[in-house]
């Protein structure tokens, strides 16, 4: 038994060995090095008809990846006639960005006052120096453009479902008074929870849920959708603000039972959310996805399948087909982050380890280049590539010293269509 063993372990050793040898040849050859960010224009010309292109990072706190998103979804916007941008944010917040950068007369007028609207934790996320640039140019690139042309800004996430139901109820009233009354009436079945853990406990405690209540304010929403006082942004804004509410009360309720359902259901709005702004831009219209790579990344070339996990990535290849998405996801070997020790805790910029042997951040940073990307679609280079091995992921929050927990085993060209790997990378320019 125990030679079997040995001999079994010395078969491993030597397959990952060749493994390792067969990666790294293929890699140099592979590999398209880049300077400068204007270099990935090439990476951008990789699309052609896909409808969504997902852009990944590996942290919500690192610059380049946030600089390098910005350039290529500029690229895409000049260059191919993209509508919109969608990203990892909350709909109510970005609602109001949206109107600044569209020019619509009820939003911000300025580009601070369109900046402040980002108060939820983490502050560093949307409210940085890097993603104001981006607002900026939006702003600027919609303006002589007509409203019809403007390309949009939006929020895909559930959270800030407070914003969301105020925004909602507001806009109820402005058409009907009394239908606002009653949707108000409806909401405080959750609103008068101050946070989702009272909501849970209220559940816990008598087996009674708002969903119901939540349901119907949706509905009141979709009734006065052809009322003389509606206009299409401000309906389209409400009716996904009903079902930010409705998501996100069952993403927090979900969190009373064991599994992947609380995940699941922020995930499906996150696609949801996208599938309604491209029907929203009409037939043939195109989108960016801005999101984390555990977001963007084919849940399916995870080990988040085995949890029964599923995400954007995996949804919308399923839904529009794999031929019209397009995934980039991102990569550090070692630099700085923005991130927080816990929930709700201060900003810091941590150290970001070097990376550990046998992941593919290790195996990325032996080809010798700074800055590269990879056009996984390539078959030679899926083929060399096609081993389940770790991929580090970083979130808002995050402990350095317990790295063995931040790596999702991964099969790189089943997850993205392509990579960009940056070895060195640095934190966020927050502007509080």
């Amino acid at each position: 038994m125990l030679k079997t063993f040995c001999l079994l372990f010395i078969a491993s050793l030597l397959q990952s060995a060749a493994f390792a040898q067969t990666s790294n040849s293929i890699l140099s050859q592979k590999a398209i090095p880049f300077d400068d960010k204007s270099e990935l224009s090439e990476l951008a010309d990789l699309i052609t008809q896909q409808r969504l292109v997902l852009l990944g990072e590996a942290s919500h706190g690192t610059s380049e990846f946030y600089t390098k998103r910005a350039f290529l979804s500029r690229h895409l916007i000049e260059e191919q006639d993209f509508n919109f941008i969608a990203v990892e944010g909350d709909w109510a917040s970005f609602s109001r960005i949206n109107e600044f950068v569209k020019h619509i007369e009820s939003g911000p007028a300025t580009l601070e006052e369109a900046m402040e609207s980002f108060t939820r934790w983490p502050p560093w996320m949307w409210k940085n120096q890097e993603f104001k640039n981006l607002v900026e140019w939006l702003h600027q690139f919609n303006a002589n453009l007509p409203m019809s042309d403007r390309v949009g800004l939006y929020g895909i996430d559930v959270y800030d479902h407070e914003a969301a139901m105020v925004d909602v109820t507001t806009w109820i009233s402005s058409v009907d008074s009394a239908k606002g009354r009653e949707s108000a009436g409806l909401y405080s079945c959750m609103s008068r929870h101050n946070e989702p853990v009272d909501y849970l406990r209220m559940i816990a405690q008598t087996g009674q849920d708002c969903s119901e209540d939540i349901s119907d304010v949706l509905e009141i929403v979709r009734s006065l959708e052809h009322h003389p006082d509606s206009d299409p942004w401000s309906f389209f804004k409400a009716e996904q603000g009903a079902k930010v509410a409705l998501n996100a009360e069952l993403h927090y309720r979900s969190n009373l039972y064991q599994g992947s359902q609380s995940w699941n259901h922020r995930a499906s709005h996150f696609y949801l959310t996208a599938e309604r702004l491209l029907g929203y831009y009409g037939e043939g219209s195109r989108g960016v996805i801005w999101a984390h790579n555990t977001h963007i990344g084919d849940a399916r070339a995870t080990d988040m399948a085995i949890h029964s996990m599923h995400n954007i990535g995996q949804l919308s290849r399923e839904a529009l087909g794999a031929e019209n998405v397009f995934a980039i996801g991102f990569g550090t070997y070692t630099g700085r982050v923005l991130a927080g020790s816990s929930w709700g805790d201060e900003m810091q910029a941590m150290t970001t380890p070097e990376a550990q042997p046998d992941t593919w951040e290790y195996t990325l940073e032996q080809t010798g280049h700074p800055r590269f990307f990879l056009d996984l679609r390539d078959e030679e280079l899926a083929s060399a590539l096609s081993e389940r091995i770790p991929h580090r992921a970083i979130g808002v929050t995050y402990d350095p010293s317990n790295e063995q927990n931040n790596y999702v085993p991964t099969v790189l060209p089943q997850r993205y269509d392509a990579f960009i790997f940056i070895r060195d990378t640095d934190v966020l320019s927050p502007l509080d």
